[in-house]
């Protein structure tokens, strides 16, 4: 209810900017021209235990990591030279191959987690887990940023950590970091129980009940809704 509230709340306060936009602006533009966004500059995270929610968090980071590089450290080397000032360039770092690796993985992440939804197959975290590496391996690009997890002392995995599809390693600007994959599947979907669904659309309080989602339970089959996909959706139109 808090982040429906919440989005509602943001939606209408850039609906009101309406006024504000010029009569003759052109219609592609005016969906940017007055609204308000919300940054909030994660800290590189490398837990104990990092999950769906760290990947996420890190994949910010090298998002605006990667920002700063293209439009600080690449304008300044620029402006350098049509100065002429005496400059020996420095290669600056690419995070495409990572980006690229982390889209794989959502993408592969919501075709388990509607699979789950839907009740396909037989799609569990370990085979998620699975599926992520083997894509990985395929090619060259992503097999050098995402790798499997590490073998411990015996060539296996302590009886207390996780088995070897059970997680994944990727390298960061920041350095790698160790991703547990357990409870994924679950976590990527950003529908309600028909249950909770139902309470909210039957409230009495008319500001939660307009809250509620009527056409997800309307619908015959479950809706999956993909947090992976909206959230790189949200990271890129900053």
């Amino acid at each position: 209810i808090y982040k429906r509230l919440f989005d509602r709340t943001v939606h209408r306060i850039n609906a009101s900017f309406a006024d504000l936009r010029p009569a003759n602006l052109p219609k592609d533009m005016q969906d940017s021209f007055s609204h308000i966004g919300i940054l909030d500059i994660y800290g590189f995270e490398n837990l104990q235990h990092n999950s769906f929610e760290q990947l996420c968090i890190n994949l910010a980071n090298e998002r605006l990591q990667q920002y700063f590089v293209e439009n600080v450290l690449r304008a300044e080397q620029e402006l350098y030279k049509r100065e002429g000032l005496p400059w020996t360039g420095l290669a600056l770092p690419d995070a495409t191959p990572v980006f690229t690796a982390i889209g794989q993985v959502f993408k592969t992440l919501d075709e388990y987690s509607q699979n789950l939804m839907n009740r396909v197959g037989k799609p569990t975290d370990r085979s998620f887990c699975q599926k992520v590496l083997d894509e990985a391996n395929k090619d060259a690009m992503r097999k050098d940023v995402l790798k499997q997890l590490k073998m411990g002392g015996g060539g296996r995995k302590s009886a207390a950590g996780p088995a070897l599809n059970e997680g994944f390693i990727i390298k960061h600007y920041a350095g790698q970091v160790e991703y547990k994959t357990s409870g994924w599947l679950d976590k990527n979907n950003d529908r309600l129980l028909t249950e909770c669904e139902e309470l909210i659309c039957d409230s009495s309080d008319p500001l939660v009940k307009s809250l509620g989602d009527e056409d997800s339970l309307a619908a015959r089959a479950p809706l999956f809704k993909s947090i992976s996909k909206k959230y790189a959706r949200d990271l890129e139109a900053l």
